[in-house]
């Protein structure tokens, strides 16, 4: 397949000082950062040069410094890649919110085809922090992403989290990825790379619902899941807050997901202790179970899925699932009052659903070569 062609305003790193960048740092002597920029064609004549930068939001090249941006020109320089494409320079913020998404979704391409430098790290936080990070709704669908990439995918760490090696046995389903050392184990981000590839977007739904995990709105999701767009769009538009998150939620998980948990941070912040305008959430005890709690979801009085919850005493997180039944999602349409056509059409695009839901993750698709790397910014 012919790789389409494409023009973006990219970062040239080669004279970049980039611990002038951080946090503390940028401006102390009164200058703004030296940041020269190009525009570079894509594909572009060597692509060893060029890279396109998914990352954690922690501040910006102007004022106030970003440990990850430094962390990924340092690996840049160390790799011999010279253009950045990175979404603060590469894209106008500035756009109309449906231009912006209009660019953001064309710049997206770039994380299919191209190095990816990868940078999650938060300063301060615990390792298992990360997680929390990773399935922000859009970072998951930019590591989504990564799975059509042939090519490399470097992880960038400052603070040993993405670098951190898990010290139990974690064997990772796609084998080709585990980047493990015999004697260090898999790297944090590689098992949560792997976590990704085989989940839904349910546990970025349901971490947004409980508080766990961030988005600047929530109306987002349109974008990121866009074969649920029409319905998202209705729910957004007649739902409160957390009815509309817990509605869409209900509505992607009835897939084969390979990794169909869901994780909260704690288990008094589960989704049956929030409030709701329309549905009820209450206790159903069919049988003695100490580790799992079993919920009943109802819409208006109609039962529509289940919720099971575990705390285990050994993790970090609690953990939950979706149990929909039969007749589910044509309770939702009846309840947002949608036309029987609208639902006739929501259930003949179900392969397209499926295919937006879940990764494809077929032998035959090649996996790209994943590396972590620590960057000591501090070192001279």
């Amino acid at each position: 397949m012919t790789e389409a062609a494409s023009e973006w305003l990219a970062l040239d790193v080669k004279d970049i000082d980039e611990k002038k960048l951080l946090p503390g740092v940028i401006g102390k002597d009164g200058m703004q950062p030296h940041l020269p920029t190009q525009i570079v064609r894509i594909p572009f004549e060597n692509p060893d040069q060029v890279a396109v930068v998914s990352w954690r939001w922690d501040g910006d090249l102007q004022t106030k410094g970003s440990r990850n941006i430094a962390s990924v020109i340092n690996v840049a320089k160390q790799r011999g890649i010279r253009y950045m494409f990175i979404d603060i320079i590469s894209i106008d913020q500035n756009l109309p919110a449906k231009d912006l998404i209009k660019q953001v979704a064309a710049f997206s391409a770039l994380y299919t085809n191209i190095t990816v430098l990868v940078a999650y790290d938060t300063e301060g936080k615990h390792v298992f922090d990360l997680t929390y990070t990773i399935f922000r709704p859009w970072i998951t669908n930019e590591m989504r992403l990564f799975r059509q990439n042939p090519g490399r995918i470097i992880y960038a760490g400052h603070s040993k989290q993405g670098s951190h090696h898990l010290h139990f046995n974690h064997e990772t389903k796609l084998p080709n990825i585990s980047n493990k050392d015999s004697t260090k184990g898999v790297s944090n981000f590689v098992s949560m790379l792997d976590t990704v590839w085989r989940a839904s977007f349910v546990i970025s739904i349901v971490g947004v619902l409980s508080g766990d995990i961030g988005i600047s709105f929530i109306s987002d999701f349109k974008y990121i899941i866009p074969a649920y767009s029409h319905i998202i769009s209705v729910a957004h538009n007649h739902l409160d807050r957390n009815d509309f998150l817990l509605t869409i939620a209900i509505l992607c998980c009835n897939v084969k997901a390979t990794y169909p948990l869901v994780m909260c941070r704690a288990f008094d912040k589960g989704i049956q202790t929030l409030r709701y305008s329309r549905y009820i959430i209450t206790e159903a005890r069919d049988e003695p179970n100490e580790s799992w709690a079993y919920y009943e979801i109802r819409l208006d009085g109609t039962l529509v899925a289940q919720w099971r919850h575990k705390r285990p005493h050994t993790t970090y997180s609690s953990y939950g699932y979706f149990i929909t039944m039969r007749g589910h999602e044509r309770t939702i349409f009846a309840s947002l009052g949608l036309a029987d056509s609208d639902y006739d059409e929501f259930v003949a695009t179900e392969e397209a659903r499926l295919a937006c839901l879940l990764v494809d993750n077929r032998e035959e698709i090649p996996v790209p070569t994943v590396e972590t790397v620590e960057v000591d910014l501090l070192s001279e």
